[in-house]
């Protein structure tokens, strides 16, 4: 479909329903948020058309359809600890049915101690991340949900706890006074 992009982004609505639109994307995308940081993976999935796209550039991370993307993120984020902010909204309209936003983001993540695999792919470390969201949104059965995901991160910073063993010279003697 080749979308009828007029040239302020209203996709032809009516200002009041342009807004009202304006508003259930943004609540759309501030419960994508709640919803991974309060690990809700089934209403998460929801938030997704059937055969919406997620892409994370940063990593490669990726997820075809509402079912894997809520399989393969809850599977990566339930054991660590988040916190996702969203900023500066910038919501554009194709038409009735379609949208495009790009969102400010700040997350942090701690990962839980282990082995680094594609499941923990930051073991042990909290992760702090900038960047922007660009999404798609389509309009299906009177509800907008996410067509598409891709994170873009401008900044990583990941920290990971490390610690040597003190040498045995280190150690007071037992029963020694200090």
């Amino acid at each position: 479909m080749t979308p009828n992009i007029d040239s302020n982004g209203t996709g032809g609505l009516d200002p009041v329903a342009r807004l009202l639109a304006i508003e259930d994307i943004r609540r759309l995308r501030a419960q994508y948020w709640r919803f991974v940081d309060t690990k809700q993976w089934p209403a998460f999935g929801r938030l997704f058309a059937p055969d919406a796209h997620f892409l994370d550039h940063a990593t490669g991370f990726e997820c075809d359809g509402s079912g894997e993307i809520e399989s393969k993120i809850a599977t990566v984020l339930q054991p660590a600890m988040s916190v996702h902010h969203g900023h500066h909204a910038e919501i554009d309209f194709d038409d009735e049915s379609h949208a495009r936003g790009i969102w400010a983001m700040y997350d942090y993540l701690r990962f839980p101690a282990g082995e680094v695999t594609p499941e923990n792919p930051y073991a042990g470390a909290s992760v702090h991340g900038y960047g922007h969201y660009v999404d798609q949104y389509i309009r299906l059965d009177g509800r907008w949900l996410f067509q598409t995901v891709d994170l873009y991160r401008l900044y990583i910073e990941a920290l990971t706890p490390a610690s040597t063993p003190y040498p045995a010279l280190f150690q007071v003697p037992e029963g020694a006074t200090v």
